[in-house]
């Protein structure tokens, strides 16, 4: 075969891997999409029938029940709408059955699309008539899909023979090897789509250029299509429409990642507001009213906690608000709750309906010991404290770390200072299993443990929060790296990968990372055994850090990770720019992983985007074999967990 049909053939395989995995991630990631709408659509259809059908049931008219049905179902919308009776035994039936026109069969067999029920209860009064179960017709999507993907295929084909056949032009005056061509092959491959700058002076090569450029740039366009559809389906699974803060699953998960995840911090404060009679003032001065008070509290509390490096802005419930912040003190706290107190006064002061609406404000603080449901419930008891102190009550609760029975800083910098100096610490590691292989350990994962004067064990999660404080974390970790470069160069061949996490201190820290490049060119080859993490956190707050530091363990034939991730707005982003050979998912998902249907579907999307990038996804904290199943079917590559060992 001559030169240039072999590299003909090489870039036409190329670009049919590349155009045709964008194919199967954007059908899916739409096919998603519509499944998530078509149960949104039967679940409004359902509450907006129940309603109706209590009023006529209430009153015995079946017949009248019977033409509300006929009225929505006869739209052509829904597969089925079946009315059952307080006893569960059916009293109105109607189905279409499902007639799938322009759409061919191998594509609905190959891209099925479910059609979750919706349900509502059916009331009159205090009494429960029974209820009623709406399920979307699915025609209507698949014609849909099938011209999307039609589309998107007729485009994909037209730019790869377009971009073929002007290489088939140019190819046969190739005398020299294309090291920029290659080079951009190898970007498209990696999933990096950027321009050759260099243009050649002949005008053959510059057209091969060109075409390169003009396919690069398609592709990459298209991958940040389907980007948008992964953050778009994060979006709706975390975030407030109206508001743009977190909502209260994203509240929860963000909440539990704070208090058991990497960063560390010693006191925590919630924020709790409450807005009391926001139902009558929207019934005597309409919705739009009630959204524009909600809107400018939020609007209030992003201009008032903008500067706070670790907070979670959320929309708890319909009316109530909840700001955590962490790493302040109490007088800082309170400074900052008073102030968003006064800006949200001053800026509802001329709008006549807020009148109606009392504006609670109660401030509570926890610790990185609380659980979840303690958090809760000191808010609820600040913000019931300011209801019952007054109108637009406002309280601020004592400082819960003044009640912990810990060491004092003082005492805490003393001991952590004395294991550095003494070389008191213990290494722990857990293993990360392939879910495609449960045998197969991928890595081990390297856990700190501080030994104190006794001889015992103090967990991380005891020390690190003051380690930070006193800006202790670079000597922490550098304790932490040489234990585990210890134990590779010990073991060479016969030890695996071993991972390590970065403090965020220790990222931005030049002097630590000067120690650690010198670390790794002292391991030679064993470097290849070593995978360096670092948080979604720490990675997202100093990006030109965490790139170096990419680079640097890449280029010693390590590999990078990125840990406790998925939460952020901006990870999308994140995993686009860096690129790692893998993330760790925060374990505040798997709480949500099987009880929500729309956080499963949401992974989904993100592992198929992740693939799409040669990113390998870890779920970190799996404690059951259902959370097993869940994550086998979203396809996630590899797990860890006390389910598959617990750190020894």
């Amino acid at each position: 075969m001559t030169l240039r049909n072999q590299l003909l053939v090489v870039i036409s395989a190329l670009f049919l891997a590349v155009l045709t995995s964008i194919l199967l991630v954007s059908v899916n990631g739409t096919r998603a999409y519509l499944e998530q709408q078509l149960s949104s659509h039967a679940q409004d259809a359902a509450t907006t029938l129940s309603v109706t059908l209590g009023l006529s049931l209430g009153k015995g008219d079946t017949v009248l029940a019977e033409t509300q049905v006929a009225s929505l179902f006869d739209r052509g919308y829904f597969k089925r709408v079946d009315v059952l009776g307080a006893d569960k035994k059916p009293l109105i039936t109607s189905v279409l059955p499902e007639k799938i026109e322009g759409v061919p069969e191998w594509f609905v067999r190959v891209f099925p699309i479910n059609t979750p029920p919706g349900e509502a209860f059916i009331g009159s009064g205090w009494k429960q008539l029974g209820k009623v179960v709406v399920q979307s017709q699915p025609t209507f999507a698949y014609q849909h899909l099938w011209s999307t993907c039609v589309e998107l295929v007729a485009w994909l084909v037209a730019i790869s023979l377009g971009a073929l056949a002007l290489v088939q032009l140019v190819l046969h005056y190739i005398l020299m090897p294309l090291r920029a061509i290659e080079k951009t092959a190898i970007d498209v491959q990696a999933k990096r789509f950027a321009a050759i700058t260099l243009i050649p002076r002949a005008p053959e090569l510059a057209r091969v250029v060109t075409a390169m450029n003009q396919m690069s740039k398609r592709v990459g366009e298209m991958l940040e299509a389907e980007t948008a559809r992964a953050e778009a389906l994060h979006t709706q699974a975390y975030l407030d429409e109206t508001t743009g803060l977190a909502n209260r699953r994203g509240f929860e998960v963000r909440l539990a990642d704070l208090l058991h995840g990497q960063h560390q911090f010693e006191l925590g404060a919630v924020v709790a507001i409450e807005l009391d009679d926001m139902r009558l003032m929207n019934r005597a001065h309409g919705f739009a009213a009630g959204e524009h008070i909600v809107r400018t509290l939020a609007q209030q509390a992003q201009a008032t906690f903008s500067k706070v490096p670790l907070s979670i802005l959320a929309r708890s419930n319909e009316f109530s608000f909840s700001f955590v912040l962490a790493d302040l003190t109490h007088a800082q706290v309170t400074e900052l709750a008073t102030d968003l107190r006064k800006r949200l006064l001053a800026a509802l002061e001329s709008f006549e309906p807020v009148q109606m609406v009392a504006i609670n404000t109660g401030v509570a603080f926890f610790t990185q010991k609380d659980q979840r449901s303690d958090v809760f419930a000191k808010a609820d008891f600040a913000v019931e404290s300011a209801r019952q102190s007054d109108r637009n009550g406002f309280v601020v609760m004592p400082d819960s770390a003044e009640d912990s029975p810990t060491l004092g800083s003082f005492a805490w910098r003393t001991l952590i200072q004395s294991a550095l100096v003494e070389n008191r610490w213990r290494m722990l590691s857990q293993p990360v299993l392939s879910l495609a292989a449960p045998q197969t350990v991928l890595q081990a994962e390297c856990m700190a443990r501080l030994v104190d004067a006794q001889g015992e064990l103090v967990p991380a999660a005891n020390f690190m929060p003051m380690a930070a404080r006193h800006r202790l974390m670079p000597e922490v970790d550098k304790a932490m790296v040489t234990l585990a470069l210890a134990h590779i160069a010990s073991r060479g061949e016969a030890v695996g990968l071993v991972a390590v996490n970065l403090s965020p201190q220790s990222l931005g820290n030049a002097d630590f990372i000067d120690w650690f490049a010198k670390q790794l060119s002292g391991l030679g080859v064993n470097a290849k055994r070593l995978a360096v993490e670092v948080s979604e956190f720490g990675a997202l707050r100093n990006m030109v850090a965490t790139l170096r530091l990419r680079d640097l363990v890449r280029n010693h034939g390590g590999q990078f990770g990125i840990d406790h991730f998925g939460l952020d707005p901006q990870a999308f982003k994140l995993l686009r720019e860096v690129l790692p050979d893998y993330v760790k998912l925060t374990g505040a998902l798997m709480a949500e992983l099987e009880a929500v249907e729309s956080v499963s579907e949401m992974l989904q999307s993100f592992v198929q985007l992740a693939h799409s990038l040669d990113v390998m996804v870890i779920a970190q904290q799996v404690e059951r074999s259902e959370q097993v199943a869940v994550l086998t079917s979203a396809k996630v590559d590899a797990a860890q967990g006390y389910f598959f060992g617990a750190p020894q």
